[in-house]
Protein backbone atom coordinates (compact mmCIF):
# COMPACT_ATOMS: atom_id res chain seq x y z
CA UNK A 1 0.00 0.00 0.00
CA UNK A 2 2.86 2.37 0.76
CA UNK A 3 4.27 1.75 -2.71
CA UNK A 4 0.95 2.57 -4.34
CA UNK A 5 0.61 5.67 -2.21
CA UNK A 6 4.00 6.78 -3.49
CA UNK A 7 2.80 6.24 -7.06
CA UNK A 8 -0.09 8.61 -6.43
CA UNK A 9 2.40 11.41 -6.13
CA UNK A 10 2.47 11.39 -9.93
CA UNK A 11 6.24 11.90 -9.81
CA UNK A 12 7.34 9.53 -12.60
CA UNK A 13 4.36 10.25 -14.83
CA UNK A 14 4.45 14.00 -14.26
CA UNK A 15 8.20 14.33 -14.82
CA UNK A 16 8.20 12.26 -18.00
CA UNK A 17 5.13 14.05 -19.36
CA UNK A 18 6.52 17.46 -18.50
CA UNK A 19 10.02 16.92 -19.82
CA UNK A 20 9.11 14.94 -22.92
CA UNK A 21 5.58 15.71 -24.14
CA UNK A 22 5.29 19.33 -23.07
CA UNK A 23 8.78 20.16 -24.33
CA UNK A 24 8.05 18.72 -27.78
CA UNK A 25 4.65 20.39 -27.92
CA UNK A 26 6.18 23.77 -27.05
CA UNK A 27 8.92 23.35 -29.66
CA UNK A 28 6.29 22.43 -32.24
CA UNK A 29 4.17 25.49 -31.49
CA UNK A 30 7.18 27.79 -31.82
CA UNK A 31 8.25 26.19 -35.12
CA UNK A 32 4.74 26.34 -36.62
CA UNK A 33 4.29 29.99 -35.66
CA UNK A 34 7.68 30.99 -37.07
CA UNK A 35 7.04 29.15 -40.33
CA UNK A 36 3.39 30.00 -41.03
CA UNK A 37 2.95 33.17 -38.99
CA UNK A 38 0.27 31.45 -36.89
CA UNK A 39 -0.84 27.96 -35.95
CA UNK A 40 -3.67 28.33 -38.46
CA UNK A 41 -1.49 29.40 -41.38
CA UNK A 42 -1.00 25.87 -42.67
CA UNK A 43 -4.67 25.69 -43.66
CA UNK A 44 -4.03 28.06 -46.58
CA UNK A 45 -2.25 25.26 -48.40
CA UNK A 46 -5.55 23.54 -49.18
CA UNK A 47 -6.42 26.43 -51.52
CA UNK A 48 -3.04 26.83 -53.23
CA UNK A 49 -2.49 26.00 -56.89
CA UNK A 50 -0.54 22.87 -57.82
CA UNK A 51 3.20 23.32 -58.22
CA UNK A 52 5.26 21.30 -60.71
CA UNK A 53 8.18 19.21 -59.49
CA UNK A 54 11.56 20.97 -59.47
CA UNK A 55 13.94 20.01 -62.26
CA UNK A 56 15.88 16.85 -61.50
CA UNK A 57 13.45 15.45 -58.92
CA UNK A 58 11.13 12.46 -59.35
CA UNK A 59 8.30 11.44 -57.02
CA UNK A 60 6.57 8.05 -57.04
CA UNK A 61 3.32 7.77 -55.06
CA UNK A 62 2.57 4.26 -53.76
CA UNK A 63 -1.12 3.66 -53.05
CA UNK A 64 -1.72 0.22 -51.47
CA UNK A 65 -5.30 -0.99 -51.96
CA UNK A 66 -7.41 -3.81 -50.63
CA UNK A 67 -11.06 -3.50 -51.63
CA UNK A 68 -10.96 0.29 -51.93
CA UNK A 69 -13.64 0.86 -54.58
CA UNK A 70 -15.38 3.35 -52.27
CA UNK A 71 -12.51 5.85 -52.20
CA UNK A 72 -9.85 5.11 -54.81
CA UNK A 73 -11.46 7.15 -57.60
CA UNK A 74 -11.39 10.38 -55.57
CA UNK A 75 -7.82 9.73 -54.46
CA UNK A 76 -6.60 9.23 -58.02
CA UNK A 77 -8.39 12.34 -59.30
CA UNK A 78 -6.79 14.44 -56.57
CA UNK A 79 -3.36 12.99 -57.33
CA UNK A 80 -3.61 13.45 -61.08
CA UNK A 81 -4.86 17.03 -60.77
CA UNK A 82 -3.01 18.19 -57.66
CA UNK A 83 0.44 16.59 -57.96
CA UNK A 84 1.72 17.34 -61.48
CA UNK A 85 4.74 15.27 -62.46
CA UNK A 86 4.27 12.63 -59.76
CA UNK A 87 4.16 9.02 -60.93
CA UNK A 88 1.36 6.98 -59.37
CA UNK A 89 1.73 3.29 -58.56
CA UNK A 90 -1.38 1.54 -57.24
CA UNK A 91 -0.83 -1.84 -55.57
CA UNK A 92 -4.00 -3.95 -55.67
CA UNK A 93 -3.31 -6.39 -52.85
CA UNK A 94 -5.77 -9.11 -53.88
CA UNK A 95 -8.98 -7.05 -53.99
CA UNK A 96 -12.16 -8.92 -54.88
CA UNK A 97 -14.23 -5.81 -55.60
CA UNK A 98 -14.01 -3.25 -58.41
CA UNK A 99 -10.78 -1.55 -57.27
CA UNK A 100 -8.66 -2.50 -60.29
CA UNK A 101 -11.43 -1.65 -62.75
CA UNK A 102 -11.84 1.82 -61.24
CA UNK A 103 -8.06 2.40 -61.24
CA UNK A 104 -7.88 1.63 -64.95
CA UNK A 105 -10.94 3.77 -65.74
CA UNK A 106 -9.85 6.83 -63.75
CA UNK A 107 -6.08 6.61 -64.03
CA UNK A 108 -5.65 5.35 -67.56
CA UNK A 109 -2.05 5.56 -68.75
CA UNK A 110 -1.21 7.98 -65.91
CA UNK A 111 -1.28 5.21 -63.30
CA UNK A 112 0.77 2.03 -63.01
CA UNK A 113 -1.30 -0.82 -61.59
CA UNK A 114 0.46 -3.63 -59.75
CA UNK A 115 -1.85 -6.56 -59.10
CA UNK A 116 -1.06 -9.11 -56.40
CA UNK A 117 -2.87 -12.43 -56.17
CA UNK A 118 -3.31 -14.92 -53.36
CA UNK A 119 -1.49 -16.53 -51.67
CA UNK A 120 1.16 -13.77 -51.97
CA UNK A 121 -1.42 -11.01 -51.46
CA UNK A 122 -3.05 -9.88 -48.21
CA UNK A 123 0.10 -10.35 -46.14
CA UNK A 124 -0.05 -6.86 -44.65
CA UNK A 125 0.61 -3.33 -45.79
CA UNK A 126 4.38 -3.69 -45.58
CA UNK A 127 4.43 -6.55 -48.08
CA UNK A 128 2.24 -4.58 -50.49
CA UNK A 129 4.51 -1.54 -50.25
CA UNK A 130 7.61 -3.64 -50.89
CA UNK A 131 5.93 -4.99 -54.04
CA UNK A 132 5.24 -1.45 -55.20
CA UNK A 133 8.81 -0.43 -54.42
CA UNK A 134 10.10 -3.08 -56.79
CA UNK A 135 8.20 -1.31 -59.58
CA UNK A 136 9.71 2.02 -58.51
CA UNK A 137 13.20 0.58 -58.64
CA UNK A 138 12.54 -0.89 -62.09
CA UNK A 139 11.38 2.50 -63.42
CA UNK A 140 14.34 4.22 -61.77
CA UNK A 141 16.84 1.86 -63.41
CA UNK A 142 15.07 1.97 -66.77
CA UNK A 143 14.98 5.78 -66.88
CA UNK A 144 18.46 6.25 -65.41
CA UNK A 145 17.22 8.29 -62.45
CA UNK A 146 19.42 9.31 -59.53
CA UNK A 147 18.14 7.38 -56.49
CA UNK A 148 19.14 10.23 -54.17
CA UNK A 149 16.75 12.54 -56.04
CA UNK A 150 13.87 10.08 -56.21
CA UNK A 151 11.21 10.32 -53.49
CA UNK A 152 8.80 7.52 -52.64
CA UNK A 153 5.50 8.70 -51.15
CA UNK A 154 3.09 6.38 -49.35
CA UNK A 155 -0.54 7.46 -49.57
CA UNK A 156 -3.52 5.59 -48.19
CA UNK A 157 -6.39 4.89 -50.57
CA UNK A 158 -8.45 7.61 -48.86
CA UNK A 159 -5.60 10.14 -48.64
CA UNK A 160 -5.66 13.57 -50.27
CA UNK A 161 -2.57 15.74 -50.17
CA UNK A 162 -2.69 19.51 -50.52
CA UNK A 163 -2.09 20.73 -54.10
CA UNK A 164 1.59 20.64 -55.02
CA UNK A 165 2.54 18.77 -51.83
CA UNK A 166 4.94 16.46 -53.67
CA UNK A 167 6.79 19.46 -55.08
CA UNK A 168 6.96 21.38 -51.80
CA UNK A 169 8.25 18.38 -49.87
CA UNK A 170 11.32 18.20 -52.12
CA UNK A 171 12.61 21.32 -50.33
CA UNK A 172 13.11 19.27 -47.18
CA UNK A 173 15.19 16.75 -49.15
CA UNK A 174 17.54 19.44 -50.45
CA UNK A 175 19.51 18.52 -47.33
CA UNK A 176 21.30 15.28 -48.30
CA UNK A 177 21.06 14.03 -44.71
CA UNK A 178 17.25 13.90 -44.83
CA UNK A 179 15.98 10.40 -45.55
CA UNK A 180 12.31 10.76 -44.69
CA UNK A 181 9.55 13.30 -44.11
CA UNK A 182 6.07 12.90 -42.69
CA UNK A 183 3.13 15.22 -43.44
CA UNK A 184 0.71 16.42 -40.80
CA UNK A 185 -2.67 14.69 -40.99
CA UNK A 186 -6.23 16.02 -40.91
CA UNK A 187 -9.43 13.99 -40.53
CA UNK A 188 -12.24 14.92 -42.89
CA UNK A 189 -15.90 15.23 -41.95
CA UNK A 190 -15.80 17.19 -38.71
CA UNK A 191 -19.59 17.38 -38.58
CA UNK A 192 -19.60 14.23 -36.40
CA UNK A 193 -18.23 14.31 -32.87
CA UNK A 194 -16.04 11.22 -33.21
CA UNK A 195 -14.42 12.60 -36.35
CA UNK A 196 -13.90 15.94 -34.63
CA UNK A 197 -12.08 14.24 -31.75
CA UNK A 198 -9.83 12.32 -34.13
CA UNK A 199 -9.06 15.52 -36.03
CA UNK A 200 -8.18 17.23 -32.75
CA UNK A 201 -5.80 14.41 -31.91
CA UNK A 202 -4.08 14.41 -35.32
CA UNK A 203 -4.14 18.08 -36.30
CA UNK A 204 -3.34 19.64 -32.94
CA UNK A 205 -1.51 17.29 -30.59
CA UNK A 206 0.17 14.87 -32.99
CA UNK A 207 1.13 17.42 -35.66
CA UNK A 208 2.57 19.95 -33.21
CA UNK A 209 4.50 17.27 -31.36
CA UNK A 210 5.88 16.02 -34.67
CA UNK A 211 7.04 19.56 -35.51
CA UNK A 212 8.84 19.57 -32.15
CA UNK A 213 10.59 16.29 -32.99
CA UNK A 214 12.14 17.98 -36.03
CA UNK A 215 14.72 19.37 -33.59
CA UNK A 216 16.20 15.88 -33.12
CA UNK A 217 15.49 14.65 -36.66
CA UNK A 218 13.46 11.70 -35.36
CA UNK A 219 9.94 12.50 -36.54
CA UNK A 220 7.75 9.39 -36.48
CA UNK A 221 6.77 8.10 -39.90
CA UNK A 222 3.03 7.57 -40.47
CA UNK A 223 1.20 5.36 -42.88
CA UNK A 224 -0.33 8.27 -44.82
CA UNK A 225 1.61 11.17 -46.37
CA UNK A 226 4.98 9.50 -45.83
CA UNK A 227 7.95 10.49 -48.05
CA UNK A 228 11.27 8.64 -48.25
CA UNK A 229 14.38 9.13 -50.33
CA UNK A 230 14.91 6.08 -52.53
CA UNK A 231 18.61 5.88 -51.68
CA UNK A 232 17.65 5.86 -48.00
CA UNK A 233 15.26 2.96 -48.58
CA UNK A 234 18.00 1.18 -50.51
CA UNK A 235 20.31 1.53 -47.51
CA UNK A 236 17.84 -0.49 -45.45
CA UNK A 237 17.58 -3.36 -47.91
CA UNK A 238 15.36 -4.85 -50.61
CA UNK A 239 12.32 -4.86 -48.29
CA UNK A 240 12.48 -1.73 -46.11
CA UNK A 241 8.91 -2.13 -44.85
CA UNK A 242 8.56 -4.93 -42.31
CA UNK A 243 5.57 -7.11 -41.44
CA UNK A 244 5.09 -5.19 -38.18
CA UNK A 245 1.57 -4.00 -37.33
CA UNK A 246 3.07 -0.50 -37.57
CA UNK A 247 5.36 -0.84 -40.57
CA UNK A 248 5.56 2.96 -40.81
CA UNK A 249 7.02 3.34 -37.30
CA UNK A 250 9.48 0.54 -38.04
CA UNK A 251 10.62 2.31 -41.20
CA UNK A 252 11.32 5.52 -39.29
CA UNK A 253 13.41 3.60 -36.75
CA UNK A 254 15.34 1.86 -39.54
CA UNK A 255 16.11 5.20 -41.19
CA UNK A 256 17.24 6.76 -37.92
CA UNK A 257 19.40 3.74 -37.10
CA UNK A 258 21.30 4.28 -40.34
CA UNK A 259 21.93 7.94 -39.62
CA UNK A 260 19.19 9.44 -41.80
CA UNK A 261 17.28 12.48 -40.57
CA UNK A 262 13.50 12.07 -40.49
CA UNK A 263 11.66 15.39 -40.50
CA UNK A 264 8.30 17.01 -41.22
CA UNK A 265 7.09 20.14 -42.99
CA UNK A 266 4.46 22.85 -42.62
CA UNK A 267 4.42 23.31 -46.42
CA UNK A 268 1.92 20.50 -47.03
CA UNK A 269 -0.51 18.19 -45.25
CA UNK A 270 -2.71 15.20 -46.00
CA UNK A 271 -6.35 14.51 -45.12
CA UNK A 272 -8.00 11.16 -44.58
CA UNK A 273 -11.21 9.58 -43.38
CA UNK A 274 -11.85 8.89 -39.73
CA UNK A 275 -13.81 6.14 -38.00
CA UNK A 276 -17.32 6.63 -36.66
CA UNK A 277 -17.64 3.24 -34.95
CA UNK A 278 -16.20 3.11 -31.40
CA UNK A 279 -15.50 -0.60 -31.80
CA UNK A 280 -13.54 -0.13 -35.03
CA UNK A 281 -11.69 2.85 -33.57
CA UNK A 282 -10.64 0.78 -30.56
CA UNK A 283 -9.47 -2.02 -32.84
CA UNK A 284 -7.43 0.44 -34.91
CA UNK A 285 -5.80 2.03 -31.87
CA UNK A 286 -5.08 -1.38 -30.35
CA UNK A 287 -3.17 -2.31 -33.51
CA UNK A 288 -1.23 0.96 -33.32
CA UNK A 289 -0.32 0.42 -29.67
CA UNK A 290 0.59 -3.20 -30.35
CA UNK A 291 3.08 -2.18 -33.02
CA UNK A 292 4.37 0.75 -30.95
CA UNK A 293 4.90 -1.33 -27.82
CA UNK A 294 6.53 -4.17 -29.76
CA UNK A 295 9.01 -1.71 -31.28
CA UNK A 296 11.00 -1.53 -28.02
CA UNK A 297 12.85 -4.56 -29.39
CA UNK A 298 14.58 -2.06 -31.72
CA UNK A 299 16.15 -0.12 -28.84
CA UNK A 300 19.38 -2.20 -28.68
CA UNK A 301 19.85 -1.55 -32.40
CA UNK A 302 19.43 2.20 -31.91
CA UNK A 303 21.90 2.39 -29.05
CA UNK A 304 24.49 0.16 -30.72
CA UNK A 305 24.69 2.10 -33.98
CA UNK A 306 27.09 5.08 -33.89
CA UNK A 307 25.22 6.75 -36.79
CA UNK A 308 22.40 7.73 -34.41
CA UNK A 309 23.20 10.91 -32.50
CA UNK A 310 22.65 11.07 -28.75
CA UNK A 311 19.67 13.48 -28.93
CA UNK A 312 17.99 11.19 -31.46
CA UNK A 313 18.58 8.10 -29.33
CA UNK A 314 17.16 9.78 -26.23
CA UNK A 315 14.09 11.12 -28.04
CA UNK A 316 13.28 7.83 -29.77
CA UNK A 317 13.80 5.92 -26.53
CA UNK A 318 11.35 8.21 -24.75
CA UNK A 319 8.87 7.87 -27.58
CA UNK A 320 9.03 4.06 -27.68
CA UNK A 321 8.76 3.76 -23.88
CA UNK A 322 5.86 6.21 -23.59
CA UNK A 323 3.13 3.51 -23.45
CA UNK A 324 4.97 1.77 -20.61
CA UNK A 325 6.05 4.88 -18.69
CA UNK A 326 3.01 7.10 -19.25
CA UNK A 327 -0.13 5.43 -20.60
CA UNK A 328 -0.21 2.27 -18.50
CA UNK A 329 0.88 3.92 -15.19
CA UNK A 330 -1.48 6.86 -15.74
CA UNK A 331 -4.42 4.52 -16.29
CA UNK A 332 -3.77 3.03 -12.83
CA UNK A 333 -2.85 6.20 -10.99
CA UNK A 334 -5.81 8.14 -12.37
CA UNK A 335 -8.30 5.79 -10.73
CA UNK A 336 -6.32 4.61 -7.73
CA UNK A 337 -5.86 8.16 -6.48
CA UNK A 338 -9.62 8.72 -6.57
CA UNK A 339 -10.47 5.45 -4.81
CA UNK A 340 -7.72 5.89 -2.21
CA UNK A 341 -8.84 9.41 -1.38
CA UNK A 342 -12.51 8.49 -1.08
CA UNK A 343 -12.17 5.14 0.70
CA UNK A 344 -9.52 6.21 3.20
CA UNK A 345 -10.73 9.74 3.79
CA UNK A 346 -7.72 11.05 1.87
CA UNK A 347 -5.11 9.36 4.06
CA UNK A 348 -1.85 8.79 2.22
CA UNK A 349 -2.68 10.96 -0.78
CA UNK A 350 -1.20 14.39 -1.46
CA UNK A 351 -3.51 17.25 -0.44
CA UNK A 352 -3.80 20.07 -2.92
CA UNK A 353 -6.48 21.90 -0.94
CA UNK A 354 -7.61 21.70 2.69
CA UNK A 355 -10.99 20.23 3.46
CA UNK A 356 -12.97 17.09 2.73
CA UNK A 357 -11.63 14.18 0.71
CA UNK A 358 -14.08 14.76 -2.14
CA UNK A 359 -12.82 18.34 -2.45
CA UNK A 360 -9.24 17.12 -2.76
CA UNK A 361 -10.29 14.56 -5.38
CA UNK A 362 -11.99 17.34 -7.32
CA UNK A 363 -8.82 19.42 -7.13
CA UNK A 364 -6.76 16.52 -8.51
CA UNK A 365 -9.18 16.11 -11.41
CA UNK A 366 -8.74 19.78 -12.28
CA UNK A 367 -5.17 18.99 -13.36
CA UNK A 368 -6.04 16.63 -16.23
CA UNK A 369 -8.98 18.87 -17.13
CA UNK A 370 -6.54 21.76 -17.56
CA UNK A 371 -4.62 19.58 -20.04
CA UNK A 372 -7.87 18.85 -21.89
CA UNK A 373 -8.63 22.56 -22.04
CA UNK A 374 -5.17 23.39 -23.42
CA UNK A 375 -5.56 20.66 -26.06
CA UNK A 376 -8.93 22.02 -27.17
CA UNK A 377 -7.65 25.60 -27.33
CA UNK A 378 -4.62 24.51 -29.36
CA UNK A 379 -6.99 22.83 -31.78
CA UNK A 380 -9.04 26.04 -31.99
CA UNK A 381 -5.85 27.92 -32.89
CA UNK A 382 -5.05 25.31 -35.56
CA UNK A 383 -8.43 25.24 -37.33
CA UNK A 384 -10.88 27.74 -38.79
CA UNK A 385 -14.23 25.99 -38.36
CA UNK A 386 -14.60 25.92 -34.58
CA UNK A 387 -15.43 29.00 -32.42
CA UNK A 388 -13.47 29.44 -29.20
CA UNK A 389 -16.50 28.83 -26.99
CA UNK A 390 -17.15 25.50 -28.71
CA UNK A 391 -13.53 24.52 -28.23
CA UNK A 392 -13.89 25.14 -24.49
CA UNK A 393 -17.06 23.04 -24.45
CA UNK A 394 -15.18 20.26 -26.20
CA UNK A 395 -12.59 20.07 -23.40
CA UNK A 396 -14.34 17.35 -21.35
CA UNK A 397 -14.75 15.25 -24.49
CA UNK A 398 -10.97 15.15 -24.90
CA UNK A 399 -10.96 12.81 -21.91
CA UNK A 400 -12.51 10.21 -24.21
CA UNK A 401 -9.29 10.16 -26.24
CA UNK A 402 -7.37 9.46 -23.04
CA UNK A 403 -9.64 6.60 -21.98
CA UNK A 404 -9.57 5.17 -25.50
CA UNK A 405 -5.78 5.15 -25.22
CA UNK A 406 -5.97 3.40 -21.84
CA UNK A 407 -8.21 0.64 -23.20
CA UNK A 408 -6.22 0.20 -26.42
CA UNK A 409 -2.90 0.08 -24.56
CA UNK A 410 -4.04 -2.63 -22.14
CA UNK A 411 -5.58 -4.65 -24.98
CA UNK A 412 -2.35 -4.37 -26.93
CA UNK A 413 -0.32 -5.48 -23.90
CA UNK A 414 -2.55 -8.53 -23.52
CA UNK A 415 -2.13 -9.36 -27.22
CA UNK A 416 1.64 -9.11 -26.89
CA UNK A 417 1.68 -11.37 -23.82
CA UNK A 418 -0.61 -13.95 -25.45
CA UNK A 419 1.09 -13.57 -28.86
CA UNK A 420 -2.11 -12.56 -30.58
CA UNK A 421 -3.00 -9.74 -32.92
CA UNK A 422 -2.92 -9.39 -36.68
CA UNK A 423 -2.98 -6.72 -39.35
CA UNK A 424 -6.55 -5.55 -40.05
CA UNK A 425 -7.67 -3.19 -42.78
CA UNK A 426 -9.42 0.05 -41.83
CA UNK A 427 -12.92 0.27 -43.24
CA UNK A 428 -13.81 3.18 -45.57
CA UNK A 429 -16.93 5.27 -45.90
CA UNK A 430 -18.55 6.29 -49.18
CA UNK A 431 -17.82 9.93 -50.14
CA UNK A 432 -19.24 12.22 -52.79
CA UNK A 433 -17.20 12.16 -56.04
CA UNK A 434 -14.48 14.78 -56.35
CA UNK A 435 -14.63 16.62 -59.67
CA UNK A 436 -11.47 17.33 -61.63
Amino acid sequence: MAVLDAITQYVAVAVFTGVYNISLLTLGIVRARRTDGSLRGQLRLAHERPVALPLGWSVFVLVPCLNEERVIANTLRCLLDGQPGARIVVIDDGSDDGTSRIVRAVGGDGVTLVRRALPAARRGKGAALNAGLRTVREHTDRDGLNASRVLVCVLDADGRMTPGAASRVTRRFADPAVGGAQLAVRVRGNDRWMLRLQDLEFWALSALTQFGRMATGTVSMGGNGQFSRLSALDSIGPRPWTDSLTEDLDLGISLAARGWTVTSTTAAFVSQQGLTSPRRLLRQRTRWYHGHMSAISRLPELWSRPAVGLPGRVELTGYLLAPYLVTLPASIVQHYAILRALCSNGTGTPHLVPGAAWLNVLAWQCLPFAAYLVSALLYWHRTDDLPAWKAVCWSPAVAMCMYLGFAACWRALWQIITRRGHWAKTERAVEAPVAS
